[in-house]
């Protein structure tokens, strides 16, 4: 019987494998770390010539985190076989309604908000894909039910039929560079998001962002904005109010008051879960209940200390430049800034020249510190200094005394000292205690 080979294990591959197995398919894995996988069952055929490891396969089912430049996918493509992502292997086995959300920023937060409006409105909905549960390990159980979906770029390189019912894209900014090497090729597969959609489908993008704009050209299925700044078919900010209008009718959700997120950027997130749930059917006032009472994911700008008057805010999410002007921009007040992390090898030449004036020190640590510090300019208003720790850069930070917010926003991925985002975020969290019992 031809396989099914599974590149890269970790728990895209082991999701993939159990959904596999469930549909009677035989599994093997290539994965190149040192450990067998943990399911001693599966054959690791890291070692073997691609040949060999590729002699009875028929598909290869790549876990996000394998570049395609991968010799096993090259191989692959070369004798004919098909490459797949885990995200277009859950597509084809799926009997729910589907969600995706991509972007460069916002997409947990969007997600988890979607989800959070249907199941408020009483229907089954779960929050799958790169927010940390595999959609593979539920495809073939929603049965009516929703899966709210987030989706990489890292997830998309891979697609082939995938055609969510509802698409969105937040926002696109230049990131992961180090995969895709130019900013166009990111750009094309979040675009490739809408690419087998068909008219009876909904393109949801973000009016704001002129690069999300620019895809509509050449999007089949039916498109409704969301915006900010201005009106538009779709949800949209008018006089502090939300609304959603179809270009029929026109609803007010609830007021921005109302919406307990910092900053325009989170403004547009719900707009974009708005937008969603209006378009599935959902009554407005259902909507505007989950919106008020929402709670967004941890790290991402959460107030975890007030010490006397400074407030300290936990940003640990903060993956590029974006995010972290962003947040400094929702910062009310004078604001220290810790930034810092893996490095991506990515200029910070916009950083220093998008950061607003609240922004009165800045505070690097991690493994890219040399290069954020090389684009700091002469003549700037804040002070820039380097340290090694981030225990260390927190005391430094909670020495100055001109600031009313200390925001650690690294700007960048988590891969130098930690697994993800969660672990430097509570780490900081650690720290921050730590600190204040002492």
């Amino acid at each position: 019987m031809k396989k099914t080979l599974i590149l890269g294990w970790g728990k895209s591959g082991k999701s993939a494998c159990g959904l596999l197995r469930r549909l009677g398919r035989e599994v093997v894995c290539f994965d190149d770390a040192e450990e067998d996988p943990v399911d001693g069952d599966v054959e690791n055929r890291r070692g073997m010539s691609l040949q060999n490891a590729l002699a009875d396969v028929e598909t290869v089912v790549v876990n996000p985190a394998v570049p395609v430049s991968h010799p096993v996918i090259r191989g692959a493509k070369a004798k004919g076989i098909e490459v797949i992502s885990a995200i277009e292997l859950g597509y084809r086995c799926c009997n729910g309604n589907l969600v995706a959300v991509t972007g460069t920023n916002g997409k947990t937060t969007t997600v988890t908000l979607i989800k959070d409006i249907f199941t408020s409105a009483g229907i089954e909905a779960y929050a799958l894909g790169n927010i940390g549960v595999p959609f593979s390990s539920a495809a073939d159980k929603l049965a009516g039910a929703v899966a709210v979906l987030e989706i990489s770029s890292f997830q998309l390189e891979t697609t082939v039929t995938f055609a969510p019912r509802f698409a969105v894209c937040l926002n696109v900014t230049p990131d992961h560079i180090e995969r895709h090497k130019t900013f166009e090729e990111y750009t094309r597969l979040k675009a490739k998001l809408f690419e087998n959609q068909s008219e009876k489908d909904f393109a949801l993008l973000n009016a704001d962002d002129p690069v999300v704009s620019s895809f509509a050209v050449h999007i089949r299925s039916e498109i409704f904005w969301f915006s900010v700044n201005k009106k538009a078919k779709g949800a949209y900010v008018e006089n502090g109010e939300i609304f959603f209008d179809d270009g029929k009718t026109r609803e007010s959700i609830c007021a921005v008051s109302e919406v307990p997120l910092k900053g325009n950027h989170n403004l547009s997130d719900v707009l974009a879960a708005v937008l969603v749930a209006k378009l599935y059917g959902i009554k407005s006032d259902k909507i505007a209940l989950a919106v008020k009472s929402f709670r967004p994911p941890r790290y991402r700008i959460e107030l975890i200390k007030t010490l006397k008057d400074l407030k300290i805010y936990n940003d640990s999410k903060s993956t590029n430049i974006d995010s972290t002007v962003k947040a400094c921009e929702a910062m009310d007040g004078e604001t220290t800034l810790i930034v810092g992390g893996w490095d991506k090898k990515i200029s910070y030449e916009s950083f220093f020249a998008r950061l607003p004036e609240k922004v009165v020190h800045i505070v690097c640590c991690g493994d890219n510190s040399d290069e954020i510090i090389k684009w700091a300019p002469d003549d700037a208003s804040y002070s820039v200094v380097k340290t090694a720790t981030l225990e260390r850069a927190v005391e430094i930070s909670l020495a100055y005394k001109d600031s009313k917010n200390l925001l650690f926003s690294p700007s960048t991925s988590s891969f130098d000292r930690y697994t993800d985002y969660v672990q430097r975020g509570r780490h900081f969290d650690v720290i921050i205690k730590a600190l204040a019992n002492g």
